[in-house]
């Protein structure tokens, strides 16, 4: 009896156990549900939300990309103005998106893609006084303004940048008519920015430091290569990777210039201290010098065609330059212009005399999906001709990812949309393709003079791409410390200059001063456009370049390889472009290359033929140690 009363009770708890467990399974079933449908709604809420203002969005870029292009396309006081009044309703249009973005950001059990587009909407860097904002886009117009503007009075004649002070640069090789050019075009543009630019620093640190982060530069690089931390050591390594390669370049070609001007003008005084005069590098930035080739070129006595006759004597004009350009894309199956671009695209620069325009070639998304636009003075040569791919380049990019959410409307970094139409060219300026178009003839050479021939080819190509690298990445590295206050506005063009000759080994053909201001003098430090990408954009592309080449097929020397017409290599690239901003720029990289950062090597293997020649005739005999800058103290 006394058992089964035991057995009774032992029942009645195990009952009461399992009842209890049965209530906590179903309380805890109730709150996994009611968690699930709080992410339903919440997904649900952030998803109409993103809709609608990635539509908002659109629309006001669509605004801005219009008023930009009527502007910079006639650089009247009344399309400034314009410009400015629709930049600044759209930031208060963005102060309260970005606010939203924020909230929603704490949403719990977001999905990726929808933290990645509230990510970008939440991005600010505007100051919150509206008179800050408001002096923030009048210093940016007044900067574009005097460049835009910038002219020289030489010879009796007034000279703008394109075409008239780029030819003589080009042609020239007179010193005294170089260094003039080069200070009156510093006069005209930097010298009028310096104090603007001191103001438009502080403003827009100022707005930076507001939305969290450290300065200028530190919103610029997390905004451009986000969750990329480590960016600065990364450019930073890979210039170290790459700068054996530029020192031999260097002083190859220092080497050659003063050897051709104390023949050919025995009065100029070329420095001994193993630098090379900025002025005398056929740029006025010297941040390329293929315009010297005739004086570099290792192998004189192999005849090497002049490639801007050649276009001329086969009957280009600017037209079938770009109807030349969107062939070679479509031919690797991808878009053609839309008609819009052939109707309204600024080819040559406007023929009237009371219209200025704003040379600098760029590409326009109007946001609309059939609006697509360049601007460009072009002018029949073959540097234009590069110039056109580069810019087409960023219009495929544009058609590829327009289907794309409004964020998501955008390269996978900037480096990314600056290398797309490089790759191109990197194949159009192939030996191979040269000859295709009828550029070049097809001659029946011995394997010497062939090697001769391929190292002519590759100077050519290293000093446009090799030569600009160190230039690629001083621009921002000098704007990254002018922004974090370590460089002080009484040393900007002294520490300016003191970067230049680091990394470039240049120096200016007249002393300077601090009342100067030489960075001002190039386009992207007055429109406050970000230079790094340019940078990363010169290694990228000849990553994609390698992955299109495989892609295609090709097999010998990676700078012989031509993928014209490759609609395997072509499918690689728009897979790639489709993507946008949606993913992470890694991800990008990979599906393109398979690698998930940037990498030197195929840069190296590119040029490495030319490194081994310019090795064995340098014979050690490098470098600028010894160099100081033309510094005059005020």
């Amino acid at each position: 009896m006394k058992a089964l009363w035991r057995l009774s009770v032992l029942c009645m708890l195990c009952t009461c156990v399992t009842a209890r467990h049965r209530h906590d399974n179903q309380q805890r079933l109730r709150q996994v549900l009611q968690q699930r449908r709080q992410r339903i709604n919440t997904g649900t809420e952030v998803s109409k939300w993103l809709t609608t203002k990635n539509e908002e969005l659109r629309r006001w870029l669509e605004k801005i990309s219009f008023a930009s292009w009527n502007y910079e396309t006639d650089l009247s006081e009344e399309n400034a103005e314009k410009l400015n009044k629709v930049n600044i309703d759209f930031s208060q249009w963005k102060s309260t998106c970005v606010k939203e973005a924020s909230e929603k950001l704490k949403f719990p059990g977001l999905s990726e893609d929808a933290r990645h587009q509230l990510r970008i909407l939440s991005y600010d860097i505007d100051p919150s006084n509206p008179e800050q904002l408001r002096k923030v886009n009048d210093i940016q117009t007044k900067l574009e303004q005097i460049y835009g503007r910038g002219t020289v009075e030489y010879n009796g004649t007034t000279l703008q940048l394109e075409p008239g002070i780029t030819n003589l640069f080009e042609s020239s090789r007179d010193p005294k008519v170089l260094s003039e050019l080069w200070v009156k075009w510093r006069d005209a543009t930097g010298k009028k920015m310096a104090n603007l630019y001191t103001e438009f620093v502080e403003l827009q640190n100022t707005g930076a430091l507001e939305h969290g982060f450290e300065d200028l530069g530190d919103a610029w690089r997390q905004r451009e290569f986000f969750d990329t931390p480590e960016l600065v050591q990364i450019v930073e390594d890979l210039w170290q990777e790459l700068r054996p390669m530029y020192v031999q370049l260097h002083s190859y070609v220092r080497r050659k210039l003063e050897t051709y001007y104390a023949k050919n003008h025995p009065d100029f005084d070329f420095p001994k201290d193993g630098s090379i005069p900025a002025h005398l590098l056929g740029n006025m930035w010297a941040q390329e010098w293929n315009n010297i080739f005739d004086i570099v070129q290792p192998y004189p006595e192999v005849k090497e065609p002049d490639m801007n006759r050649a276009l001329k004597e086969k009957g280009y004009n600017v037209g079938n330059m770009f109807r030349r350009a969107e062939e070679f894309y479509t031919s690797l199956g991808l878009y053609k212009m839309v008609p819009d671009f052939w109707r309204h695209s600024m080819l040559v620069r406007p023929t009237e005399k009371d219209r200025e325009v704003q040379c600098h070639a760029s590409a326009f998304d109007f946001y609309n999906n059939d609006t697509f636009r360049i601007k460009m003075c072009t002018e029949v040569n073959m540097n234009y001709f590069q110039t056109i791919h580069h810019e087409m380049g960023h219009i495929e990019y544009f058609m590829a990812y327009r289907h794309r959410p409004t964020v998501y409307r955008e390269g996978a970094n900037g480096g990314f949309h600056e290398a797309i139409g490089d790759t191109i060219a990197l194949s159009v300026r192939s030996r191979k393709h040269l000859q295709t178009l009828g550029l070049l003839e097809d001659a029946n050479v011995s394997e010497e003079e062939k090697k001769k021939s391929d190292i002519n080819y590759l100077m050519n190509q290293a000093l446009l791409k090799l030569a600009f690298l160190p230039f690629g990445y001083l621009v921002d590295k000098w704007r990254w410390r002018v922004f974090s206050g370590e460089i002080t506005p009484d040393k900007y063009n002294e520490e300016w200059w003191k970067m230049r000759l680091e990394y470039q080994g240049v120096t200016s053909p007249v002393p300077r001063t601090n009342a100067d201001f030489d960075p001002g003098a190039k386009f992207h430090v007055a429109a406050n456009s970000q230079y790094i990408i340019y940078f990363a954009s010169f290694l990228l592309q000849f990553q994609f370049y390698e992955s299109m080449c495989q892609a295609s097929g090709h097999t010998g020397p990676l700078y012989t390889c031509d993928f014209y017409r490759s609609k395997e290599a072509g499918e690689k690239l728009l897979n790639m472009l489709k993507l946008g901003g949606s993913k992470h720029w890694k991800e990008a990289l990979k599906q393109m290359t398979g690698d998930t950062y940037i990498r030197t090597e195929p840069f190296k293997k590119y040029f490495q033929p030319l490194i081994d020649f310019l090795m064995n005739e340098n014979k050690g005999d490098v470098g600028w140690a010894k160099a100081g800058i033309n510094w005059e103290r005020a």
